[in-house]
C-alpha cells in the first residue's frame, strides 16, 4: 500500500550527479562534521521507523512479522496523510526482547523517531523503556502513550458533560496490556487520583498470585495502594468510568447498570466493542464510546500519532515525556468546540485534518518549554507548516538559490531543501471514509492478515515485500571517503535507492547500521529481513563485507547482494568482453592484472574466472598475491591459490610486463604511461579508482592503450554499477529468487554486453550510458532465465514479460507484478 519515491525526478545525468556520484560527497562530508545535520540533509528528518515483531495484532494474537506487515504498511499511510510524516514499516524476525532492542539501536542513525506497534506486554513496556534509553530520538509506543493520549482526550470532554472531576472520579481500566497500563500511567501522571486495573482475573494487586507480571505488579502499587482484590464486575460497581481495552471481561448493560449514576463507558476492544450504544445508554451510560469507525465517538490512537511525531520531528526532539502526551491530550479535547460538545461527539474525527497540525503544535510547544527540542522553532510555524504538507501534499520546499560555485554546492543545497531525496507515498490516497474504513481501519486491514496467515508466501502480493529491497551500509567504506560513519553515509544510500526506482520500479530503502561489527551487521539484517524482499549491502569495508555477505547467504532465503563486490564485477566483465571484441582476443590466451585485492577486486577475479579467463594476477599494497605473502586476509589467500599461475612476484611493475589487461581498483596515479608501453599490443585498460583514476585516459592512450574505461562519468566507456544493481534485482525479485548466483551474474554481464552493438562498438564506447533506460528490462530478463534454468527461482515467469514490465514503469510508471506462469516446487 506504500511506494518509496524520489522527491527529486532523475531526469538526466545532472541530476545523477547531484543525487549520486559526485555530488553526493558533499552532504555526506557535512554529516561527518556535525552528524545531527543528518536531519538536515537526509530523509531522516521527517522520518520514523514502524516497528512489530507481530506478537499482539489486534485480536489475532502472536501472528508473526509477515502477516503483521499489511498492518503496518497501513499505517504508513495515516502518518503521511494526515501528519505529512514519512513513516516505514519494519516487521522484525525475532521476539527475543533483547534482539528487538538490539534491532532498534541498530538503525537508529536512520530514523527520527520509532513508533513500536503490536508487541505483546510485558515485553512491549520493556523494549520502549529500553530502547528510549539506548538512542537519542522519541520513542513511543503506538499502544501504550497512543492510545493512552487519545483516551485521556475524550476523558477530557466527558467529564465536562457529566459535570464530574478528575479528583473525584472513580475509573477502572479492563485490560493490562500496553494499553490499559500506558491508559493508567498517563491518568496518574496528569493527577487522576482514582485508578483500578483489571485483567481476565480480576483486579490487579500485588498480592495475587496467578497471571501477575513485573508490569502488572508495577502499574498495582501505582493505581491500587491498598490492595483491594476481587473481580472485575467488583471493580466496576460504583465506577465513574469503565475504559475497556480487552475483550476479556464482556461489558455488558447489567456491568454498566451497576455503575454511578451518569457513568461514562470507552468499549475500545476490537472489532467486537461489546455492547450497542443503544443498550449502553439504556443502562445508564451517559457517554459512550468505542475504536470503531462506524459508531460516533471513535477513540482511536491514529488521532494522536501523526501530529505528535510531527511536533517531535520538527523540534528534533530527543524524547518523549509525559507533558507532551498531556499536551497532545489536551489538543485533542480542544478541537472539539463548547458549541458541539454532546454525548455523541466528545472527540473530532479522524478525517479531520486540522487535528494533527494542533497537535503537533501541542507537542513542540511542550517539547520547547521542558528542554527536550534540539532546535528552536515557533510552535505555531510547526503547525502552520504541517497544514501546508497536508493540504499541499509535500513538505514545503524552499526554492533554488542557482548561485552555486561547483556540483558540490548545488548537491548540498538540493539535499537540504529537500531534507533527503526519498519520502514514503501512498499507492491508494485516503480521500474518504469509504477508503479509510475499508482500508486503513480496522476490521478492514485484517483480510490481507488472514491471507498471509493461511499462505505466508502471499506476503510479497499483499504487501510491498516482493518489491522492496533493503539499500544496508555501516558506513565503513563509503565511496572515496572511506569510514565516515552510517549517518553520513545515508545521502549515498539514499541516491542508490533513487537510482533502483528510477531504472527498474524497485521500491529501495536505505537502512544504515550503527554498528560496524561482523556479527552486529549480520544479526541486524536478519531481523530486518522479513520486511523485504532483497538485501543490498553497500560500502562495508573489506574484509568484512566477504564474511557478512556469505553468511547471510546462508541464512536468509532472500537475495543479498553486496554491490560494491558484484554490480563492479558485472560492469567490468561486460566492459571486458567488448574490449576483447574489438582487439579480437579470445579470454582463454589473454592475461588480466587486476590492482586492489579488496571487495570489488576479489569480485571481479572472481566472476572472470568463472566466464572462463584462465590467466588473472592480483595485488594488494604487499604486492602480487601468491601463497605464502604475508599480510594476506583469508579470502585473499584463498584466490592467490588460484591466480598467478606463473608465480609472479614482485609489484605492478613485473605482474602488468606482458599482460593484456589492466583492472584498477586501487588509487589515483599508480599506472605510469611507462607501465603501459611494456604490456601486450593493444593494451585494455580498466582504471577505476574515484575520483581520480590510476592513469588518466589521455596519458594510457599516449602510451598506446587500445581501449580505457574508468568510473567517471565525464569520460567515455563510464564503469558504473548502475547498468547493473537494478536489472540483477528486478529479475531476482520478478521469479522470487532464494539468492543470486554466479549464473544469474554471468547472464547480467552478457546481456549488458550485447547491448553495444557491432556497428556501435568502438573503443569510446564498450559500455552502454548510465542514463540508457532500455539496460535494466534487457538485464533482468536474462537474470530471470538464469535463475530459472538454475533452480534458484520460486516463480517460473516468461522472461518477455519481465522485461516488457519493467519498461512500463519506466516509461508509463506502471509498476504492476509479472504474472506467473507456474510456481517451481522447492525445498
Amino acid at each position: 500500500m506504500i511506494t518509496v519515491a524520489s522527491k527529486v525526478p532523475l531526469k538526466d545525468r545532472s541530476v545523477l550527479s547531484l543525487v549520486y556520484t559526485p555530488g553526493v560527497a558533499a552532504p555526506c562530508l557535512e554529516i561527518a562534521k556535525a552528524p545531527l545535520t543528518s536531519f538536515d540533509y537526509t530523509l531522516r528528518g521527517n522520518t520514523i521507523a514502524l516497528v512489530s515483531d507481530g506478537s499482539s495484532a489486534y485480536s489475532f494474537g502472536n501472528i508473526g512479522p509477515l502477516a503483521t506487515l499489511p498492518m503496518l504498511e497501513d499505517a504508513c499511510i495515516l502518518f503521511k496523510t494526515f501528519g505529512g510524516v514519512d513513516a516505514f514499516p519494519i516487521s522484525l524476525g525475532t521476539q527475543d526482547v533483547e534482539e528487538i532492542i538490539a534491532a532498534g539501536i541498530a538503525i537508529w542513525p536512520t530514523f527520527g523517531g520509532f513508533c513500536l506497534s503490536s508487541i505483546d506486554s510485558p515485553r512491549a513496556l520493556t523494549v520502549t523503556d529500553h530502547l528510549a534509553r539506548a538512542v537519542n530520538i522519541p520513542v513511543l509506543h503506538a499502544h501504550q502513550q497512543g492510545t493512552a493520549v487519545a483516551v485521556l482526550g475524550a476523558l477530557y470532554n466527558a467529564l465536562k458533560l457529566v459535570d464530574k472531576t478528575k479528583e473525584h472520579v472513580r475509573i477502572v481500566i479492563n485490560g493490562a496490556g500496553p494499553g490499559g497500563i500506558g491508559t493508567a500511567q498517563l491518568l496518574l501522571q496528569d493527577g487522576f487520583q482514582h485508578v483500578l486495573i483489571c485483567d481476565r482475573l480480576g483486579i490487579l494487586h500485588r498480592y495475587r498470585t496467578h497471571n501477575m507480571n513485573w508490569a502488572k505488579l508495577d502499574i498495582a502499587r501505582q493505581t491500587n495502594p491498598n490492595d483491594i482484590s476481587g473481580t472485575f464486575s467488583d471493580a466496576v460497581r460504583g465506577a465513574d468510568v469503565l475504559i475497556a481495552l480487552s475483550s476479556w471481561n464482556t461489558i455488558t448493560p447489567e456491568v454498566i447498570s451497576s455503575m454511578a449514576e451518569r457513568s461514562i463507558v470507552f468499549a475500545l476492544a476490537l472489532p467486537d466493542p461489546g455492547v450497542t450504544p443503544e443498550d449502553a445508554q439504556s443502562a445508564g451510560a451517559a457517554v459512550f464510546a468505542t475504536g470503531h469507525p462506524d459508531i460516533p465517538n471513535m477513540i482511536t490512537n491514529a488521532l494522536v500519532l501523526p501530529g505528535i511525531f510531527r511536533g517531535v520531528l520538527d523540534m528534533r526532539a530527543t524524547r518523549f515525556n509525559r507533558e507532551m502526551l498531556i499536551a497532545a491530550a489536551h489538543a485533542i479535547a480542544d478541537l472539539v468546540p463548547p458549541e458541539q460538545l454532546s454525548p455523541q461527539q466528545i472527540v473530532p474525527s479522524v478525517m479531520e485534518y486540522g487535528v494533527a497540525p494542533r497537535v503537533a503544535r501541542a507537542a513542540a510547544e511542550a517539547a520547547r518549554q521542558t528542554g527536550v527540542a534540539r532546535i528552536e522553532k515557533d510552535p505555531d510555524e510547526v503547525e502552520m507548516q504541517a497544514r501546508r504538507t497536508i493540504y499541499e501534499g509535500h513538505r514545503p520546499v524552499p526554492p533554488p538559490s542557482h548561485h552555486y560555485a561547483n556540483t558540490q554546492e548545488q548537491a548540498l543545497e538540493l539535499h537540504k531543501r529537500y531534507q533527503g531525496v526519498l519520502e514514503i507515498q501512498p499507492k491508494v490516497p485516503i480521500r474518504d471514509y469509504i477508503v479509510l474504513n475499508s482500508l486503513y481501519l480496522y476490521p478492514g486491514l485484517s483480510q490481507t492478515a488472514y491471507k498471509i496467515l493461511e499462505e505466508p508466501d502471499s506476503a510479497f502480493d499483499y504487501t510491498g515485500k516482493g518489491n522492496r529491497v533493503a539499500v544496508i551500509s555501516d558506513g565503513s567504506a563509503v565511496l572515496g571517503l572511506g569510514n565516515i560513519g552510517p549517518r553520513a553515509a545515508l545521502p549515498v544510500m539514499e541516491g542508490k535507492a533513487i537510482l533502483f526506482q528510477t531504472f527498474a520500479g524497485i521500491e529501495a530503502y536505505p537502512i544504515c547500521l550503527s554498528t560496524q561489527d561482523t556479527d552486529g551487521i549480520v544479526a541486524a539484517v536478519e531481523y530486518l529481513a522479513p520486511s523485504f524482499g532483497g538485501i543490498n549491502l553497500e560500502d562495508i569495508a573489506a574484509p568484512k563485507c566477504f564474511e557478512v555477505e556469505d553468511r547471510l547467504r546462508n541464512s536468509l532465503d532472500i537475495p543479498v547482494v553486496h554491490d560494491d563486490q558484484h554490480g563492479t564485477a558485472i560492469v567490468v566483465l561486460a566492459g571486458i568482453i567488448n574490449a576483447l571484441r574489438l582487439v579480437n582476443k579470445r579470454k582463454e590466451d589473454v592475461t588480466a592484472v587486476i590492482l586492489g585485492a579488496g571487495a570489488a577486486g576479489i569480485a571481479v577475479a572472481n566472476l572472470l574466472m568463472y566466464w572462463g579467463m584462465k590467466k588473472l594476477i592480483l595485488l594488494n599494497r604487499s604486492g602480487i598475491l601468491r601463497p605464502g605473502l604475508a599480510g594476506m586476509n583469508p579470502v585473499q589467500e584463498e584466490i592467490a591459490n588460484r591466480t598467478n599461475l606463473e608465480q609472479k612476484s614482485g609489484g605492478l611493475a613485473e605482474a602488468i610486463e606482458g599482460a593484456d589487461i589492466f583492472i584498477g581498483l586501487s588509487a589515483p596515479g599508480v599506472l605510469t604511461p611507462e607501465m603501459v608501453k611494456t604490456m601486450a599490443p593493444q593494451p585494455i585498460i580498466f582504471a577505476l579508482a574515484n575520483p581520480v583514476p590510476e592513469i588518466m585516459p589521455d596519458e594510457a592512450l599516449a602510451a598506446g592503450a587500445r581501449v580505457v574505461a574508468t568510473g567517471r562519468s565525464d569520460f567515455p566507456n563510464q564503469v558504473n554499477n548502475s547498468l547493473a544493481f537494478p536489472g540483477l534485482f528486478r529479475g531476482a525479485l520478478d521469479v522470487r529468487a532464494h539468492t543470486v548466483n554466479d549464473e544469474m551474474k554471468l547472464a547480467a554481464a552478457e546481456r549488458l554486453a550485447s547491448m553495444v552493438t557491432d556497428r556501435e562498438l568502438q573503443e569510446g564506447q564498450i559500455i552502454p550510458q548510465a542514463m540508457d533506460y532500455d539496460i535494466a528490462p534487457a538485464i533482468a530478463a536474462a537474470v530471470a532465465q538464469a535463475a530459472m534454468e538454475t533452480g534458484v527461482a520460486r516463480l517460473r515467469v516468461d522472461p518477455q514479460l519481465v522485461a516488457q514490465h519493467c519498461r512500463d514503469f519506466i516509461y508509463e510508471g506502471l509498476m504492476t507484478p509479472v504474472p506467473p506462469a507456474d510456481e517451481i516446487q522447492h525445498t
